[in-house]
C-alpha cells in the first residue's frame, strides 16, 4: 500500500499489505496509514472524536474506491502477545493493572457506543513507559438498540463471546467476556478452557466468560472496580444461593428437592420420636436410614447445578485445571456413598 496522496504526509515502511509508517510533512509526527473495509467507516470517524490515554487515537478517515482509509497513532511499544511470548506471563499485580487500563479504554468506547469486539493479546499494546493501548478497530461496531444480532459474524475463536456467533447482537459484555479470557491467558498462557487460574481471581474470570451475557460484569468499570478490590454498589444483584443459578426450570427443580427436603426432616423426626420407645431395637438402623436420605437429598442441588465446582477449586487450588474433573468425581462419589448407606442402613434395620 504505498498510495499517500489524500493527506500530505511521506511514506516511510511498510507494516505489512494494509498498514503503512508514514510522517505528516506538516508537523513531522510520525503516523500509521491504515486500509481497511468500507463498513469500518462509521467506527473510524467516531474515533476521530475520542481521545483517551488507553486508545489508540485516530487522526482522520476517508472512505475511497469502497476502502476506509484512516490515518492512526504510530504506538512505540510491543503487543501483549509479544510481551508473552518474550518474557513469560505475568505475576498477578502486573495482569490486574493491565486489564484495569483496557478496563479504562473500553469504558471510553463503550461510553461513545462501539464494541470493539476484538481484544485480545495482538489487539493490545504497552508502549515503553508502561501505558496499555487497545488497538484496531477493524471488526468494531456501533450498537444498534433496534437490531437482534449482528449481520456478520467476527472474532477471534477463544476470544470472541457467544454472541458473535449470531446468538445475539453485541454488546458492551462482549468485550468483558474477551477481558476475561486475557486476564487467563496473562496468568497461565493459555485459555480458561484449557487451564483455568486459581485463587480468587479465577472466580473474576468465570464471572467475565459467563455464556450468559446477564451474569457477566454490568460493565467495564465495574470489572475494574473488582480487580482493584472494591466492593460493588449496594444495588448490584446479588450472587444467586447454590442450585438457584440456572434458568426457571432449574430453579422450580431446586425448589421442589428442597421442599422435599424440608419434608423428610419433618417426617423422619415425626417417625423416630414415636418409634424411639415402641421399637428400640430398630432405632439406631432408622436413625440411619434418616440420616442417609437427608445427606442424600442435601448434596442433590450441588450435583444438578455444578456448584460442586466451586468446592473443588476451594479444596484444589494449586491446580484448578483439575475442578471438572473433581467436580465429576464428587458427584459420582456422592451418589455412589447415599446407595452404600442406604443398602448398609436397610441391612442394620432388617437385623
Amino acid at each position: 500500500m504505498q498510495n499517500v496522496g489524500f493527506w500530505n504526509i511521506t511514506f516511510l515502511a511498510s507494516i505489512n499489505s494494509y498498514t503503512d509508517i508514514v510522517r505528516d510533512n506538516n508537523t513531522g509526527q510520525i503516523m500509521l496509514r491504515r486500509e481497511s473495509a468500507a463498513e469500518t467507516y462509521p467506527v473510524m470517524r467516531t474515533m476521530t472524536q475520542v481521545r483517551h490515554r488507553n486508545l489508540m487515537t485516530v487522526f482522520d478517515a476517508i472512505t475511497v474506491n469502497g476502502k476506509c482509509i484512516s490515518l492512526c497513532e504510530f504506538i512505540n511499544g510491543t503487543t501483549l502477545e509479544g510481551c508473552v511470548e518474550r518474557f513469560g506471563t505475568y505475576p498477578e499485580a502486573g495482569a490486574k493493572n493491565i486489564i484495569c487500563q483496557i478496563c479504562d479504554g473500553l469504558t471510553e468506547l463503550h461510553a461513545n457506543g462501539i464494541v470493539h469486539r476484538d481484544i485480545k493479546p495482538s489487539n493490545v499494546m504497552i508502549e515503553n513507559n508502561g501505558t496499555v493501548k487497545i488497538i484496531d478497530y477493524d471488526i468494531s461496531r456501533t450498537v444498534k438498540q433496534a437490531q437482534p444480532k449482528d449481520t456478520r459474524i467476527l472474532g477471534t475463536a477463544g476470544y470472541a463471546s457467544p454472541e458473535q456467533f449470531g446468538f445475539s447482537q453485541t454488546n458492551a459484555k462482549a468485550d468483558i467476556y474477551a477481558c476475561g479470557v486475557l486476564l487467563n491467558y496473562l496468568l497461565t498462557g493459555r485459555l480458561p478452557n484449557e487451564q483455568l487460574y486459581g485463587g480468587y481471581l479465577a472466580e473474576i474470570i468465570r464471572e467475565c466468560t459467563q455464556m450468559d451475557e446477564s451474569k457477566r460484569f454490568d460493565s467495564a468499570d465495574e470489572l475494574k472496580m473488582v480487580l482493584l478490590g472494591k466492593k460493588r454498589s449496594k444495588h448490584k444483584k446479588r450472587r444467586a444461593l447454590p442450585g438457584y443459578r440456572g434458568g426457571v426450570p432449574l430453579m422450580v427443580f431446586t425448589t421442589i428437592i428442597l421442599l422435599i427436603w424440608a419434608f423428610l426432616v419433618y417426617s423422619f423426626g415425626v417417625f423416630l420420636a414415636k418409634n424411639a420407645v415402641e421399637h428400640p431395637d430398630l432405632f439406631w438402623g432408622q436413625l440411619v436410614i434418616c440420616a442417609d436420605v437427608l445427606i442424600f437429598w442435601s448434596f442433590l442441588p450441588y450435583l444438578f447445578f455444578g456448584d460442586a465446582f466451586t468446592l473443588s477449586n476451594i479444596i484444589n487450588r494449586k491446580n484448578p485445571q483439575k475442578g471438572l474433573f473433581i467436580m465429576r468425581m464428587l458427584g459420582v462419589a456422592s451418589i455412589a456413598i447415599g446407595f452404600v448407606l442406604l443398602i448398609i442402613a436397610l441391612n442394620i434395620s432388617v437385623s
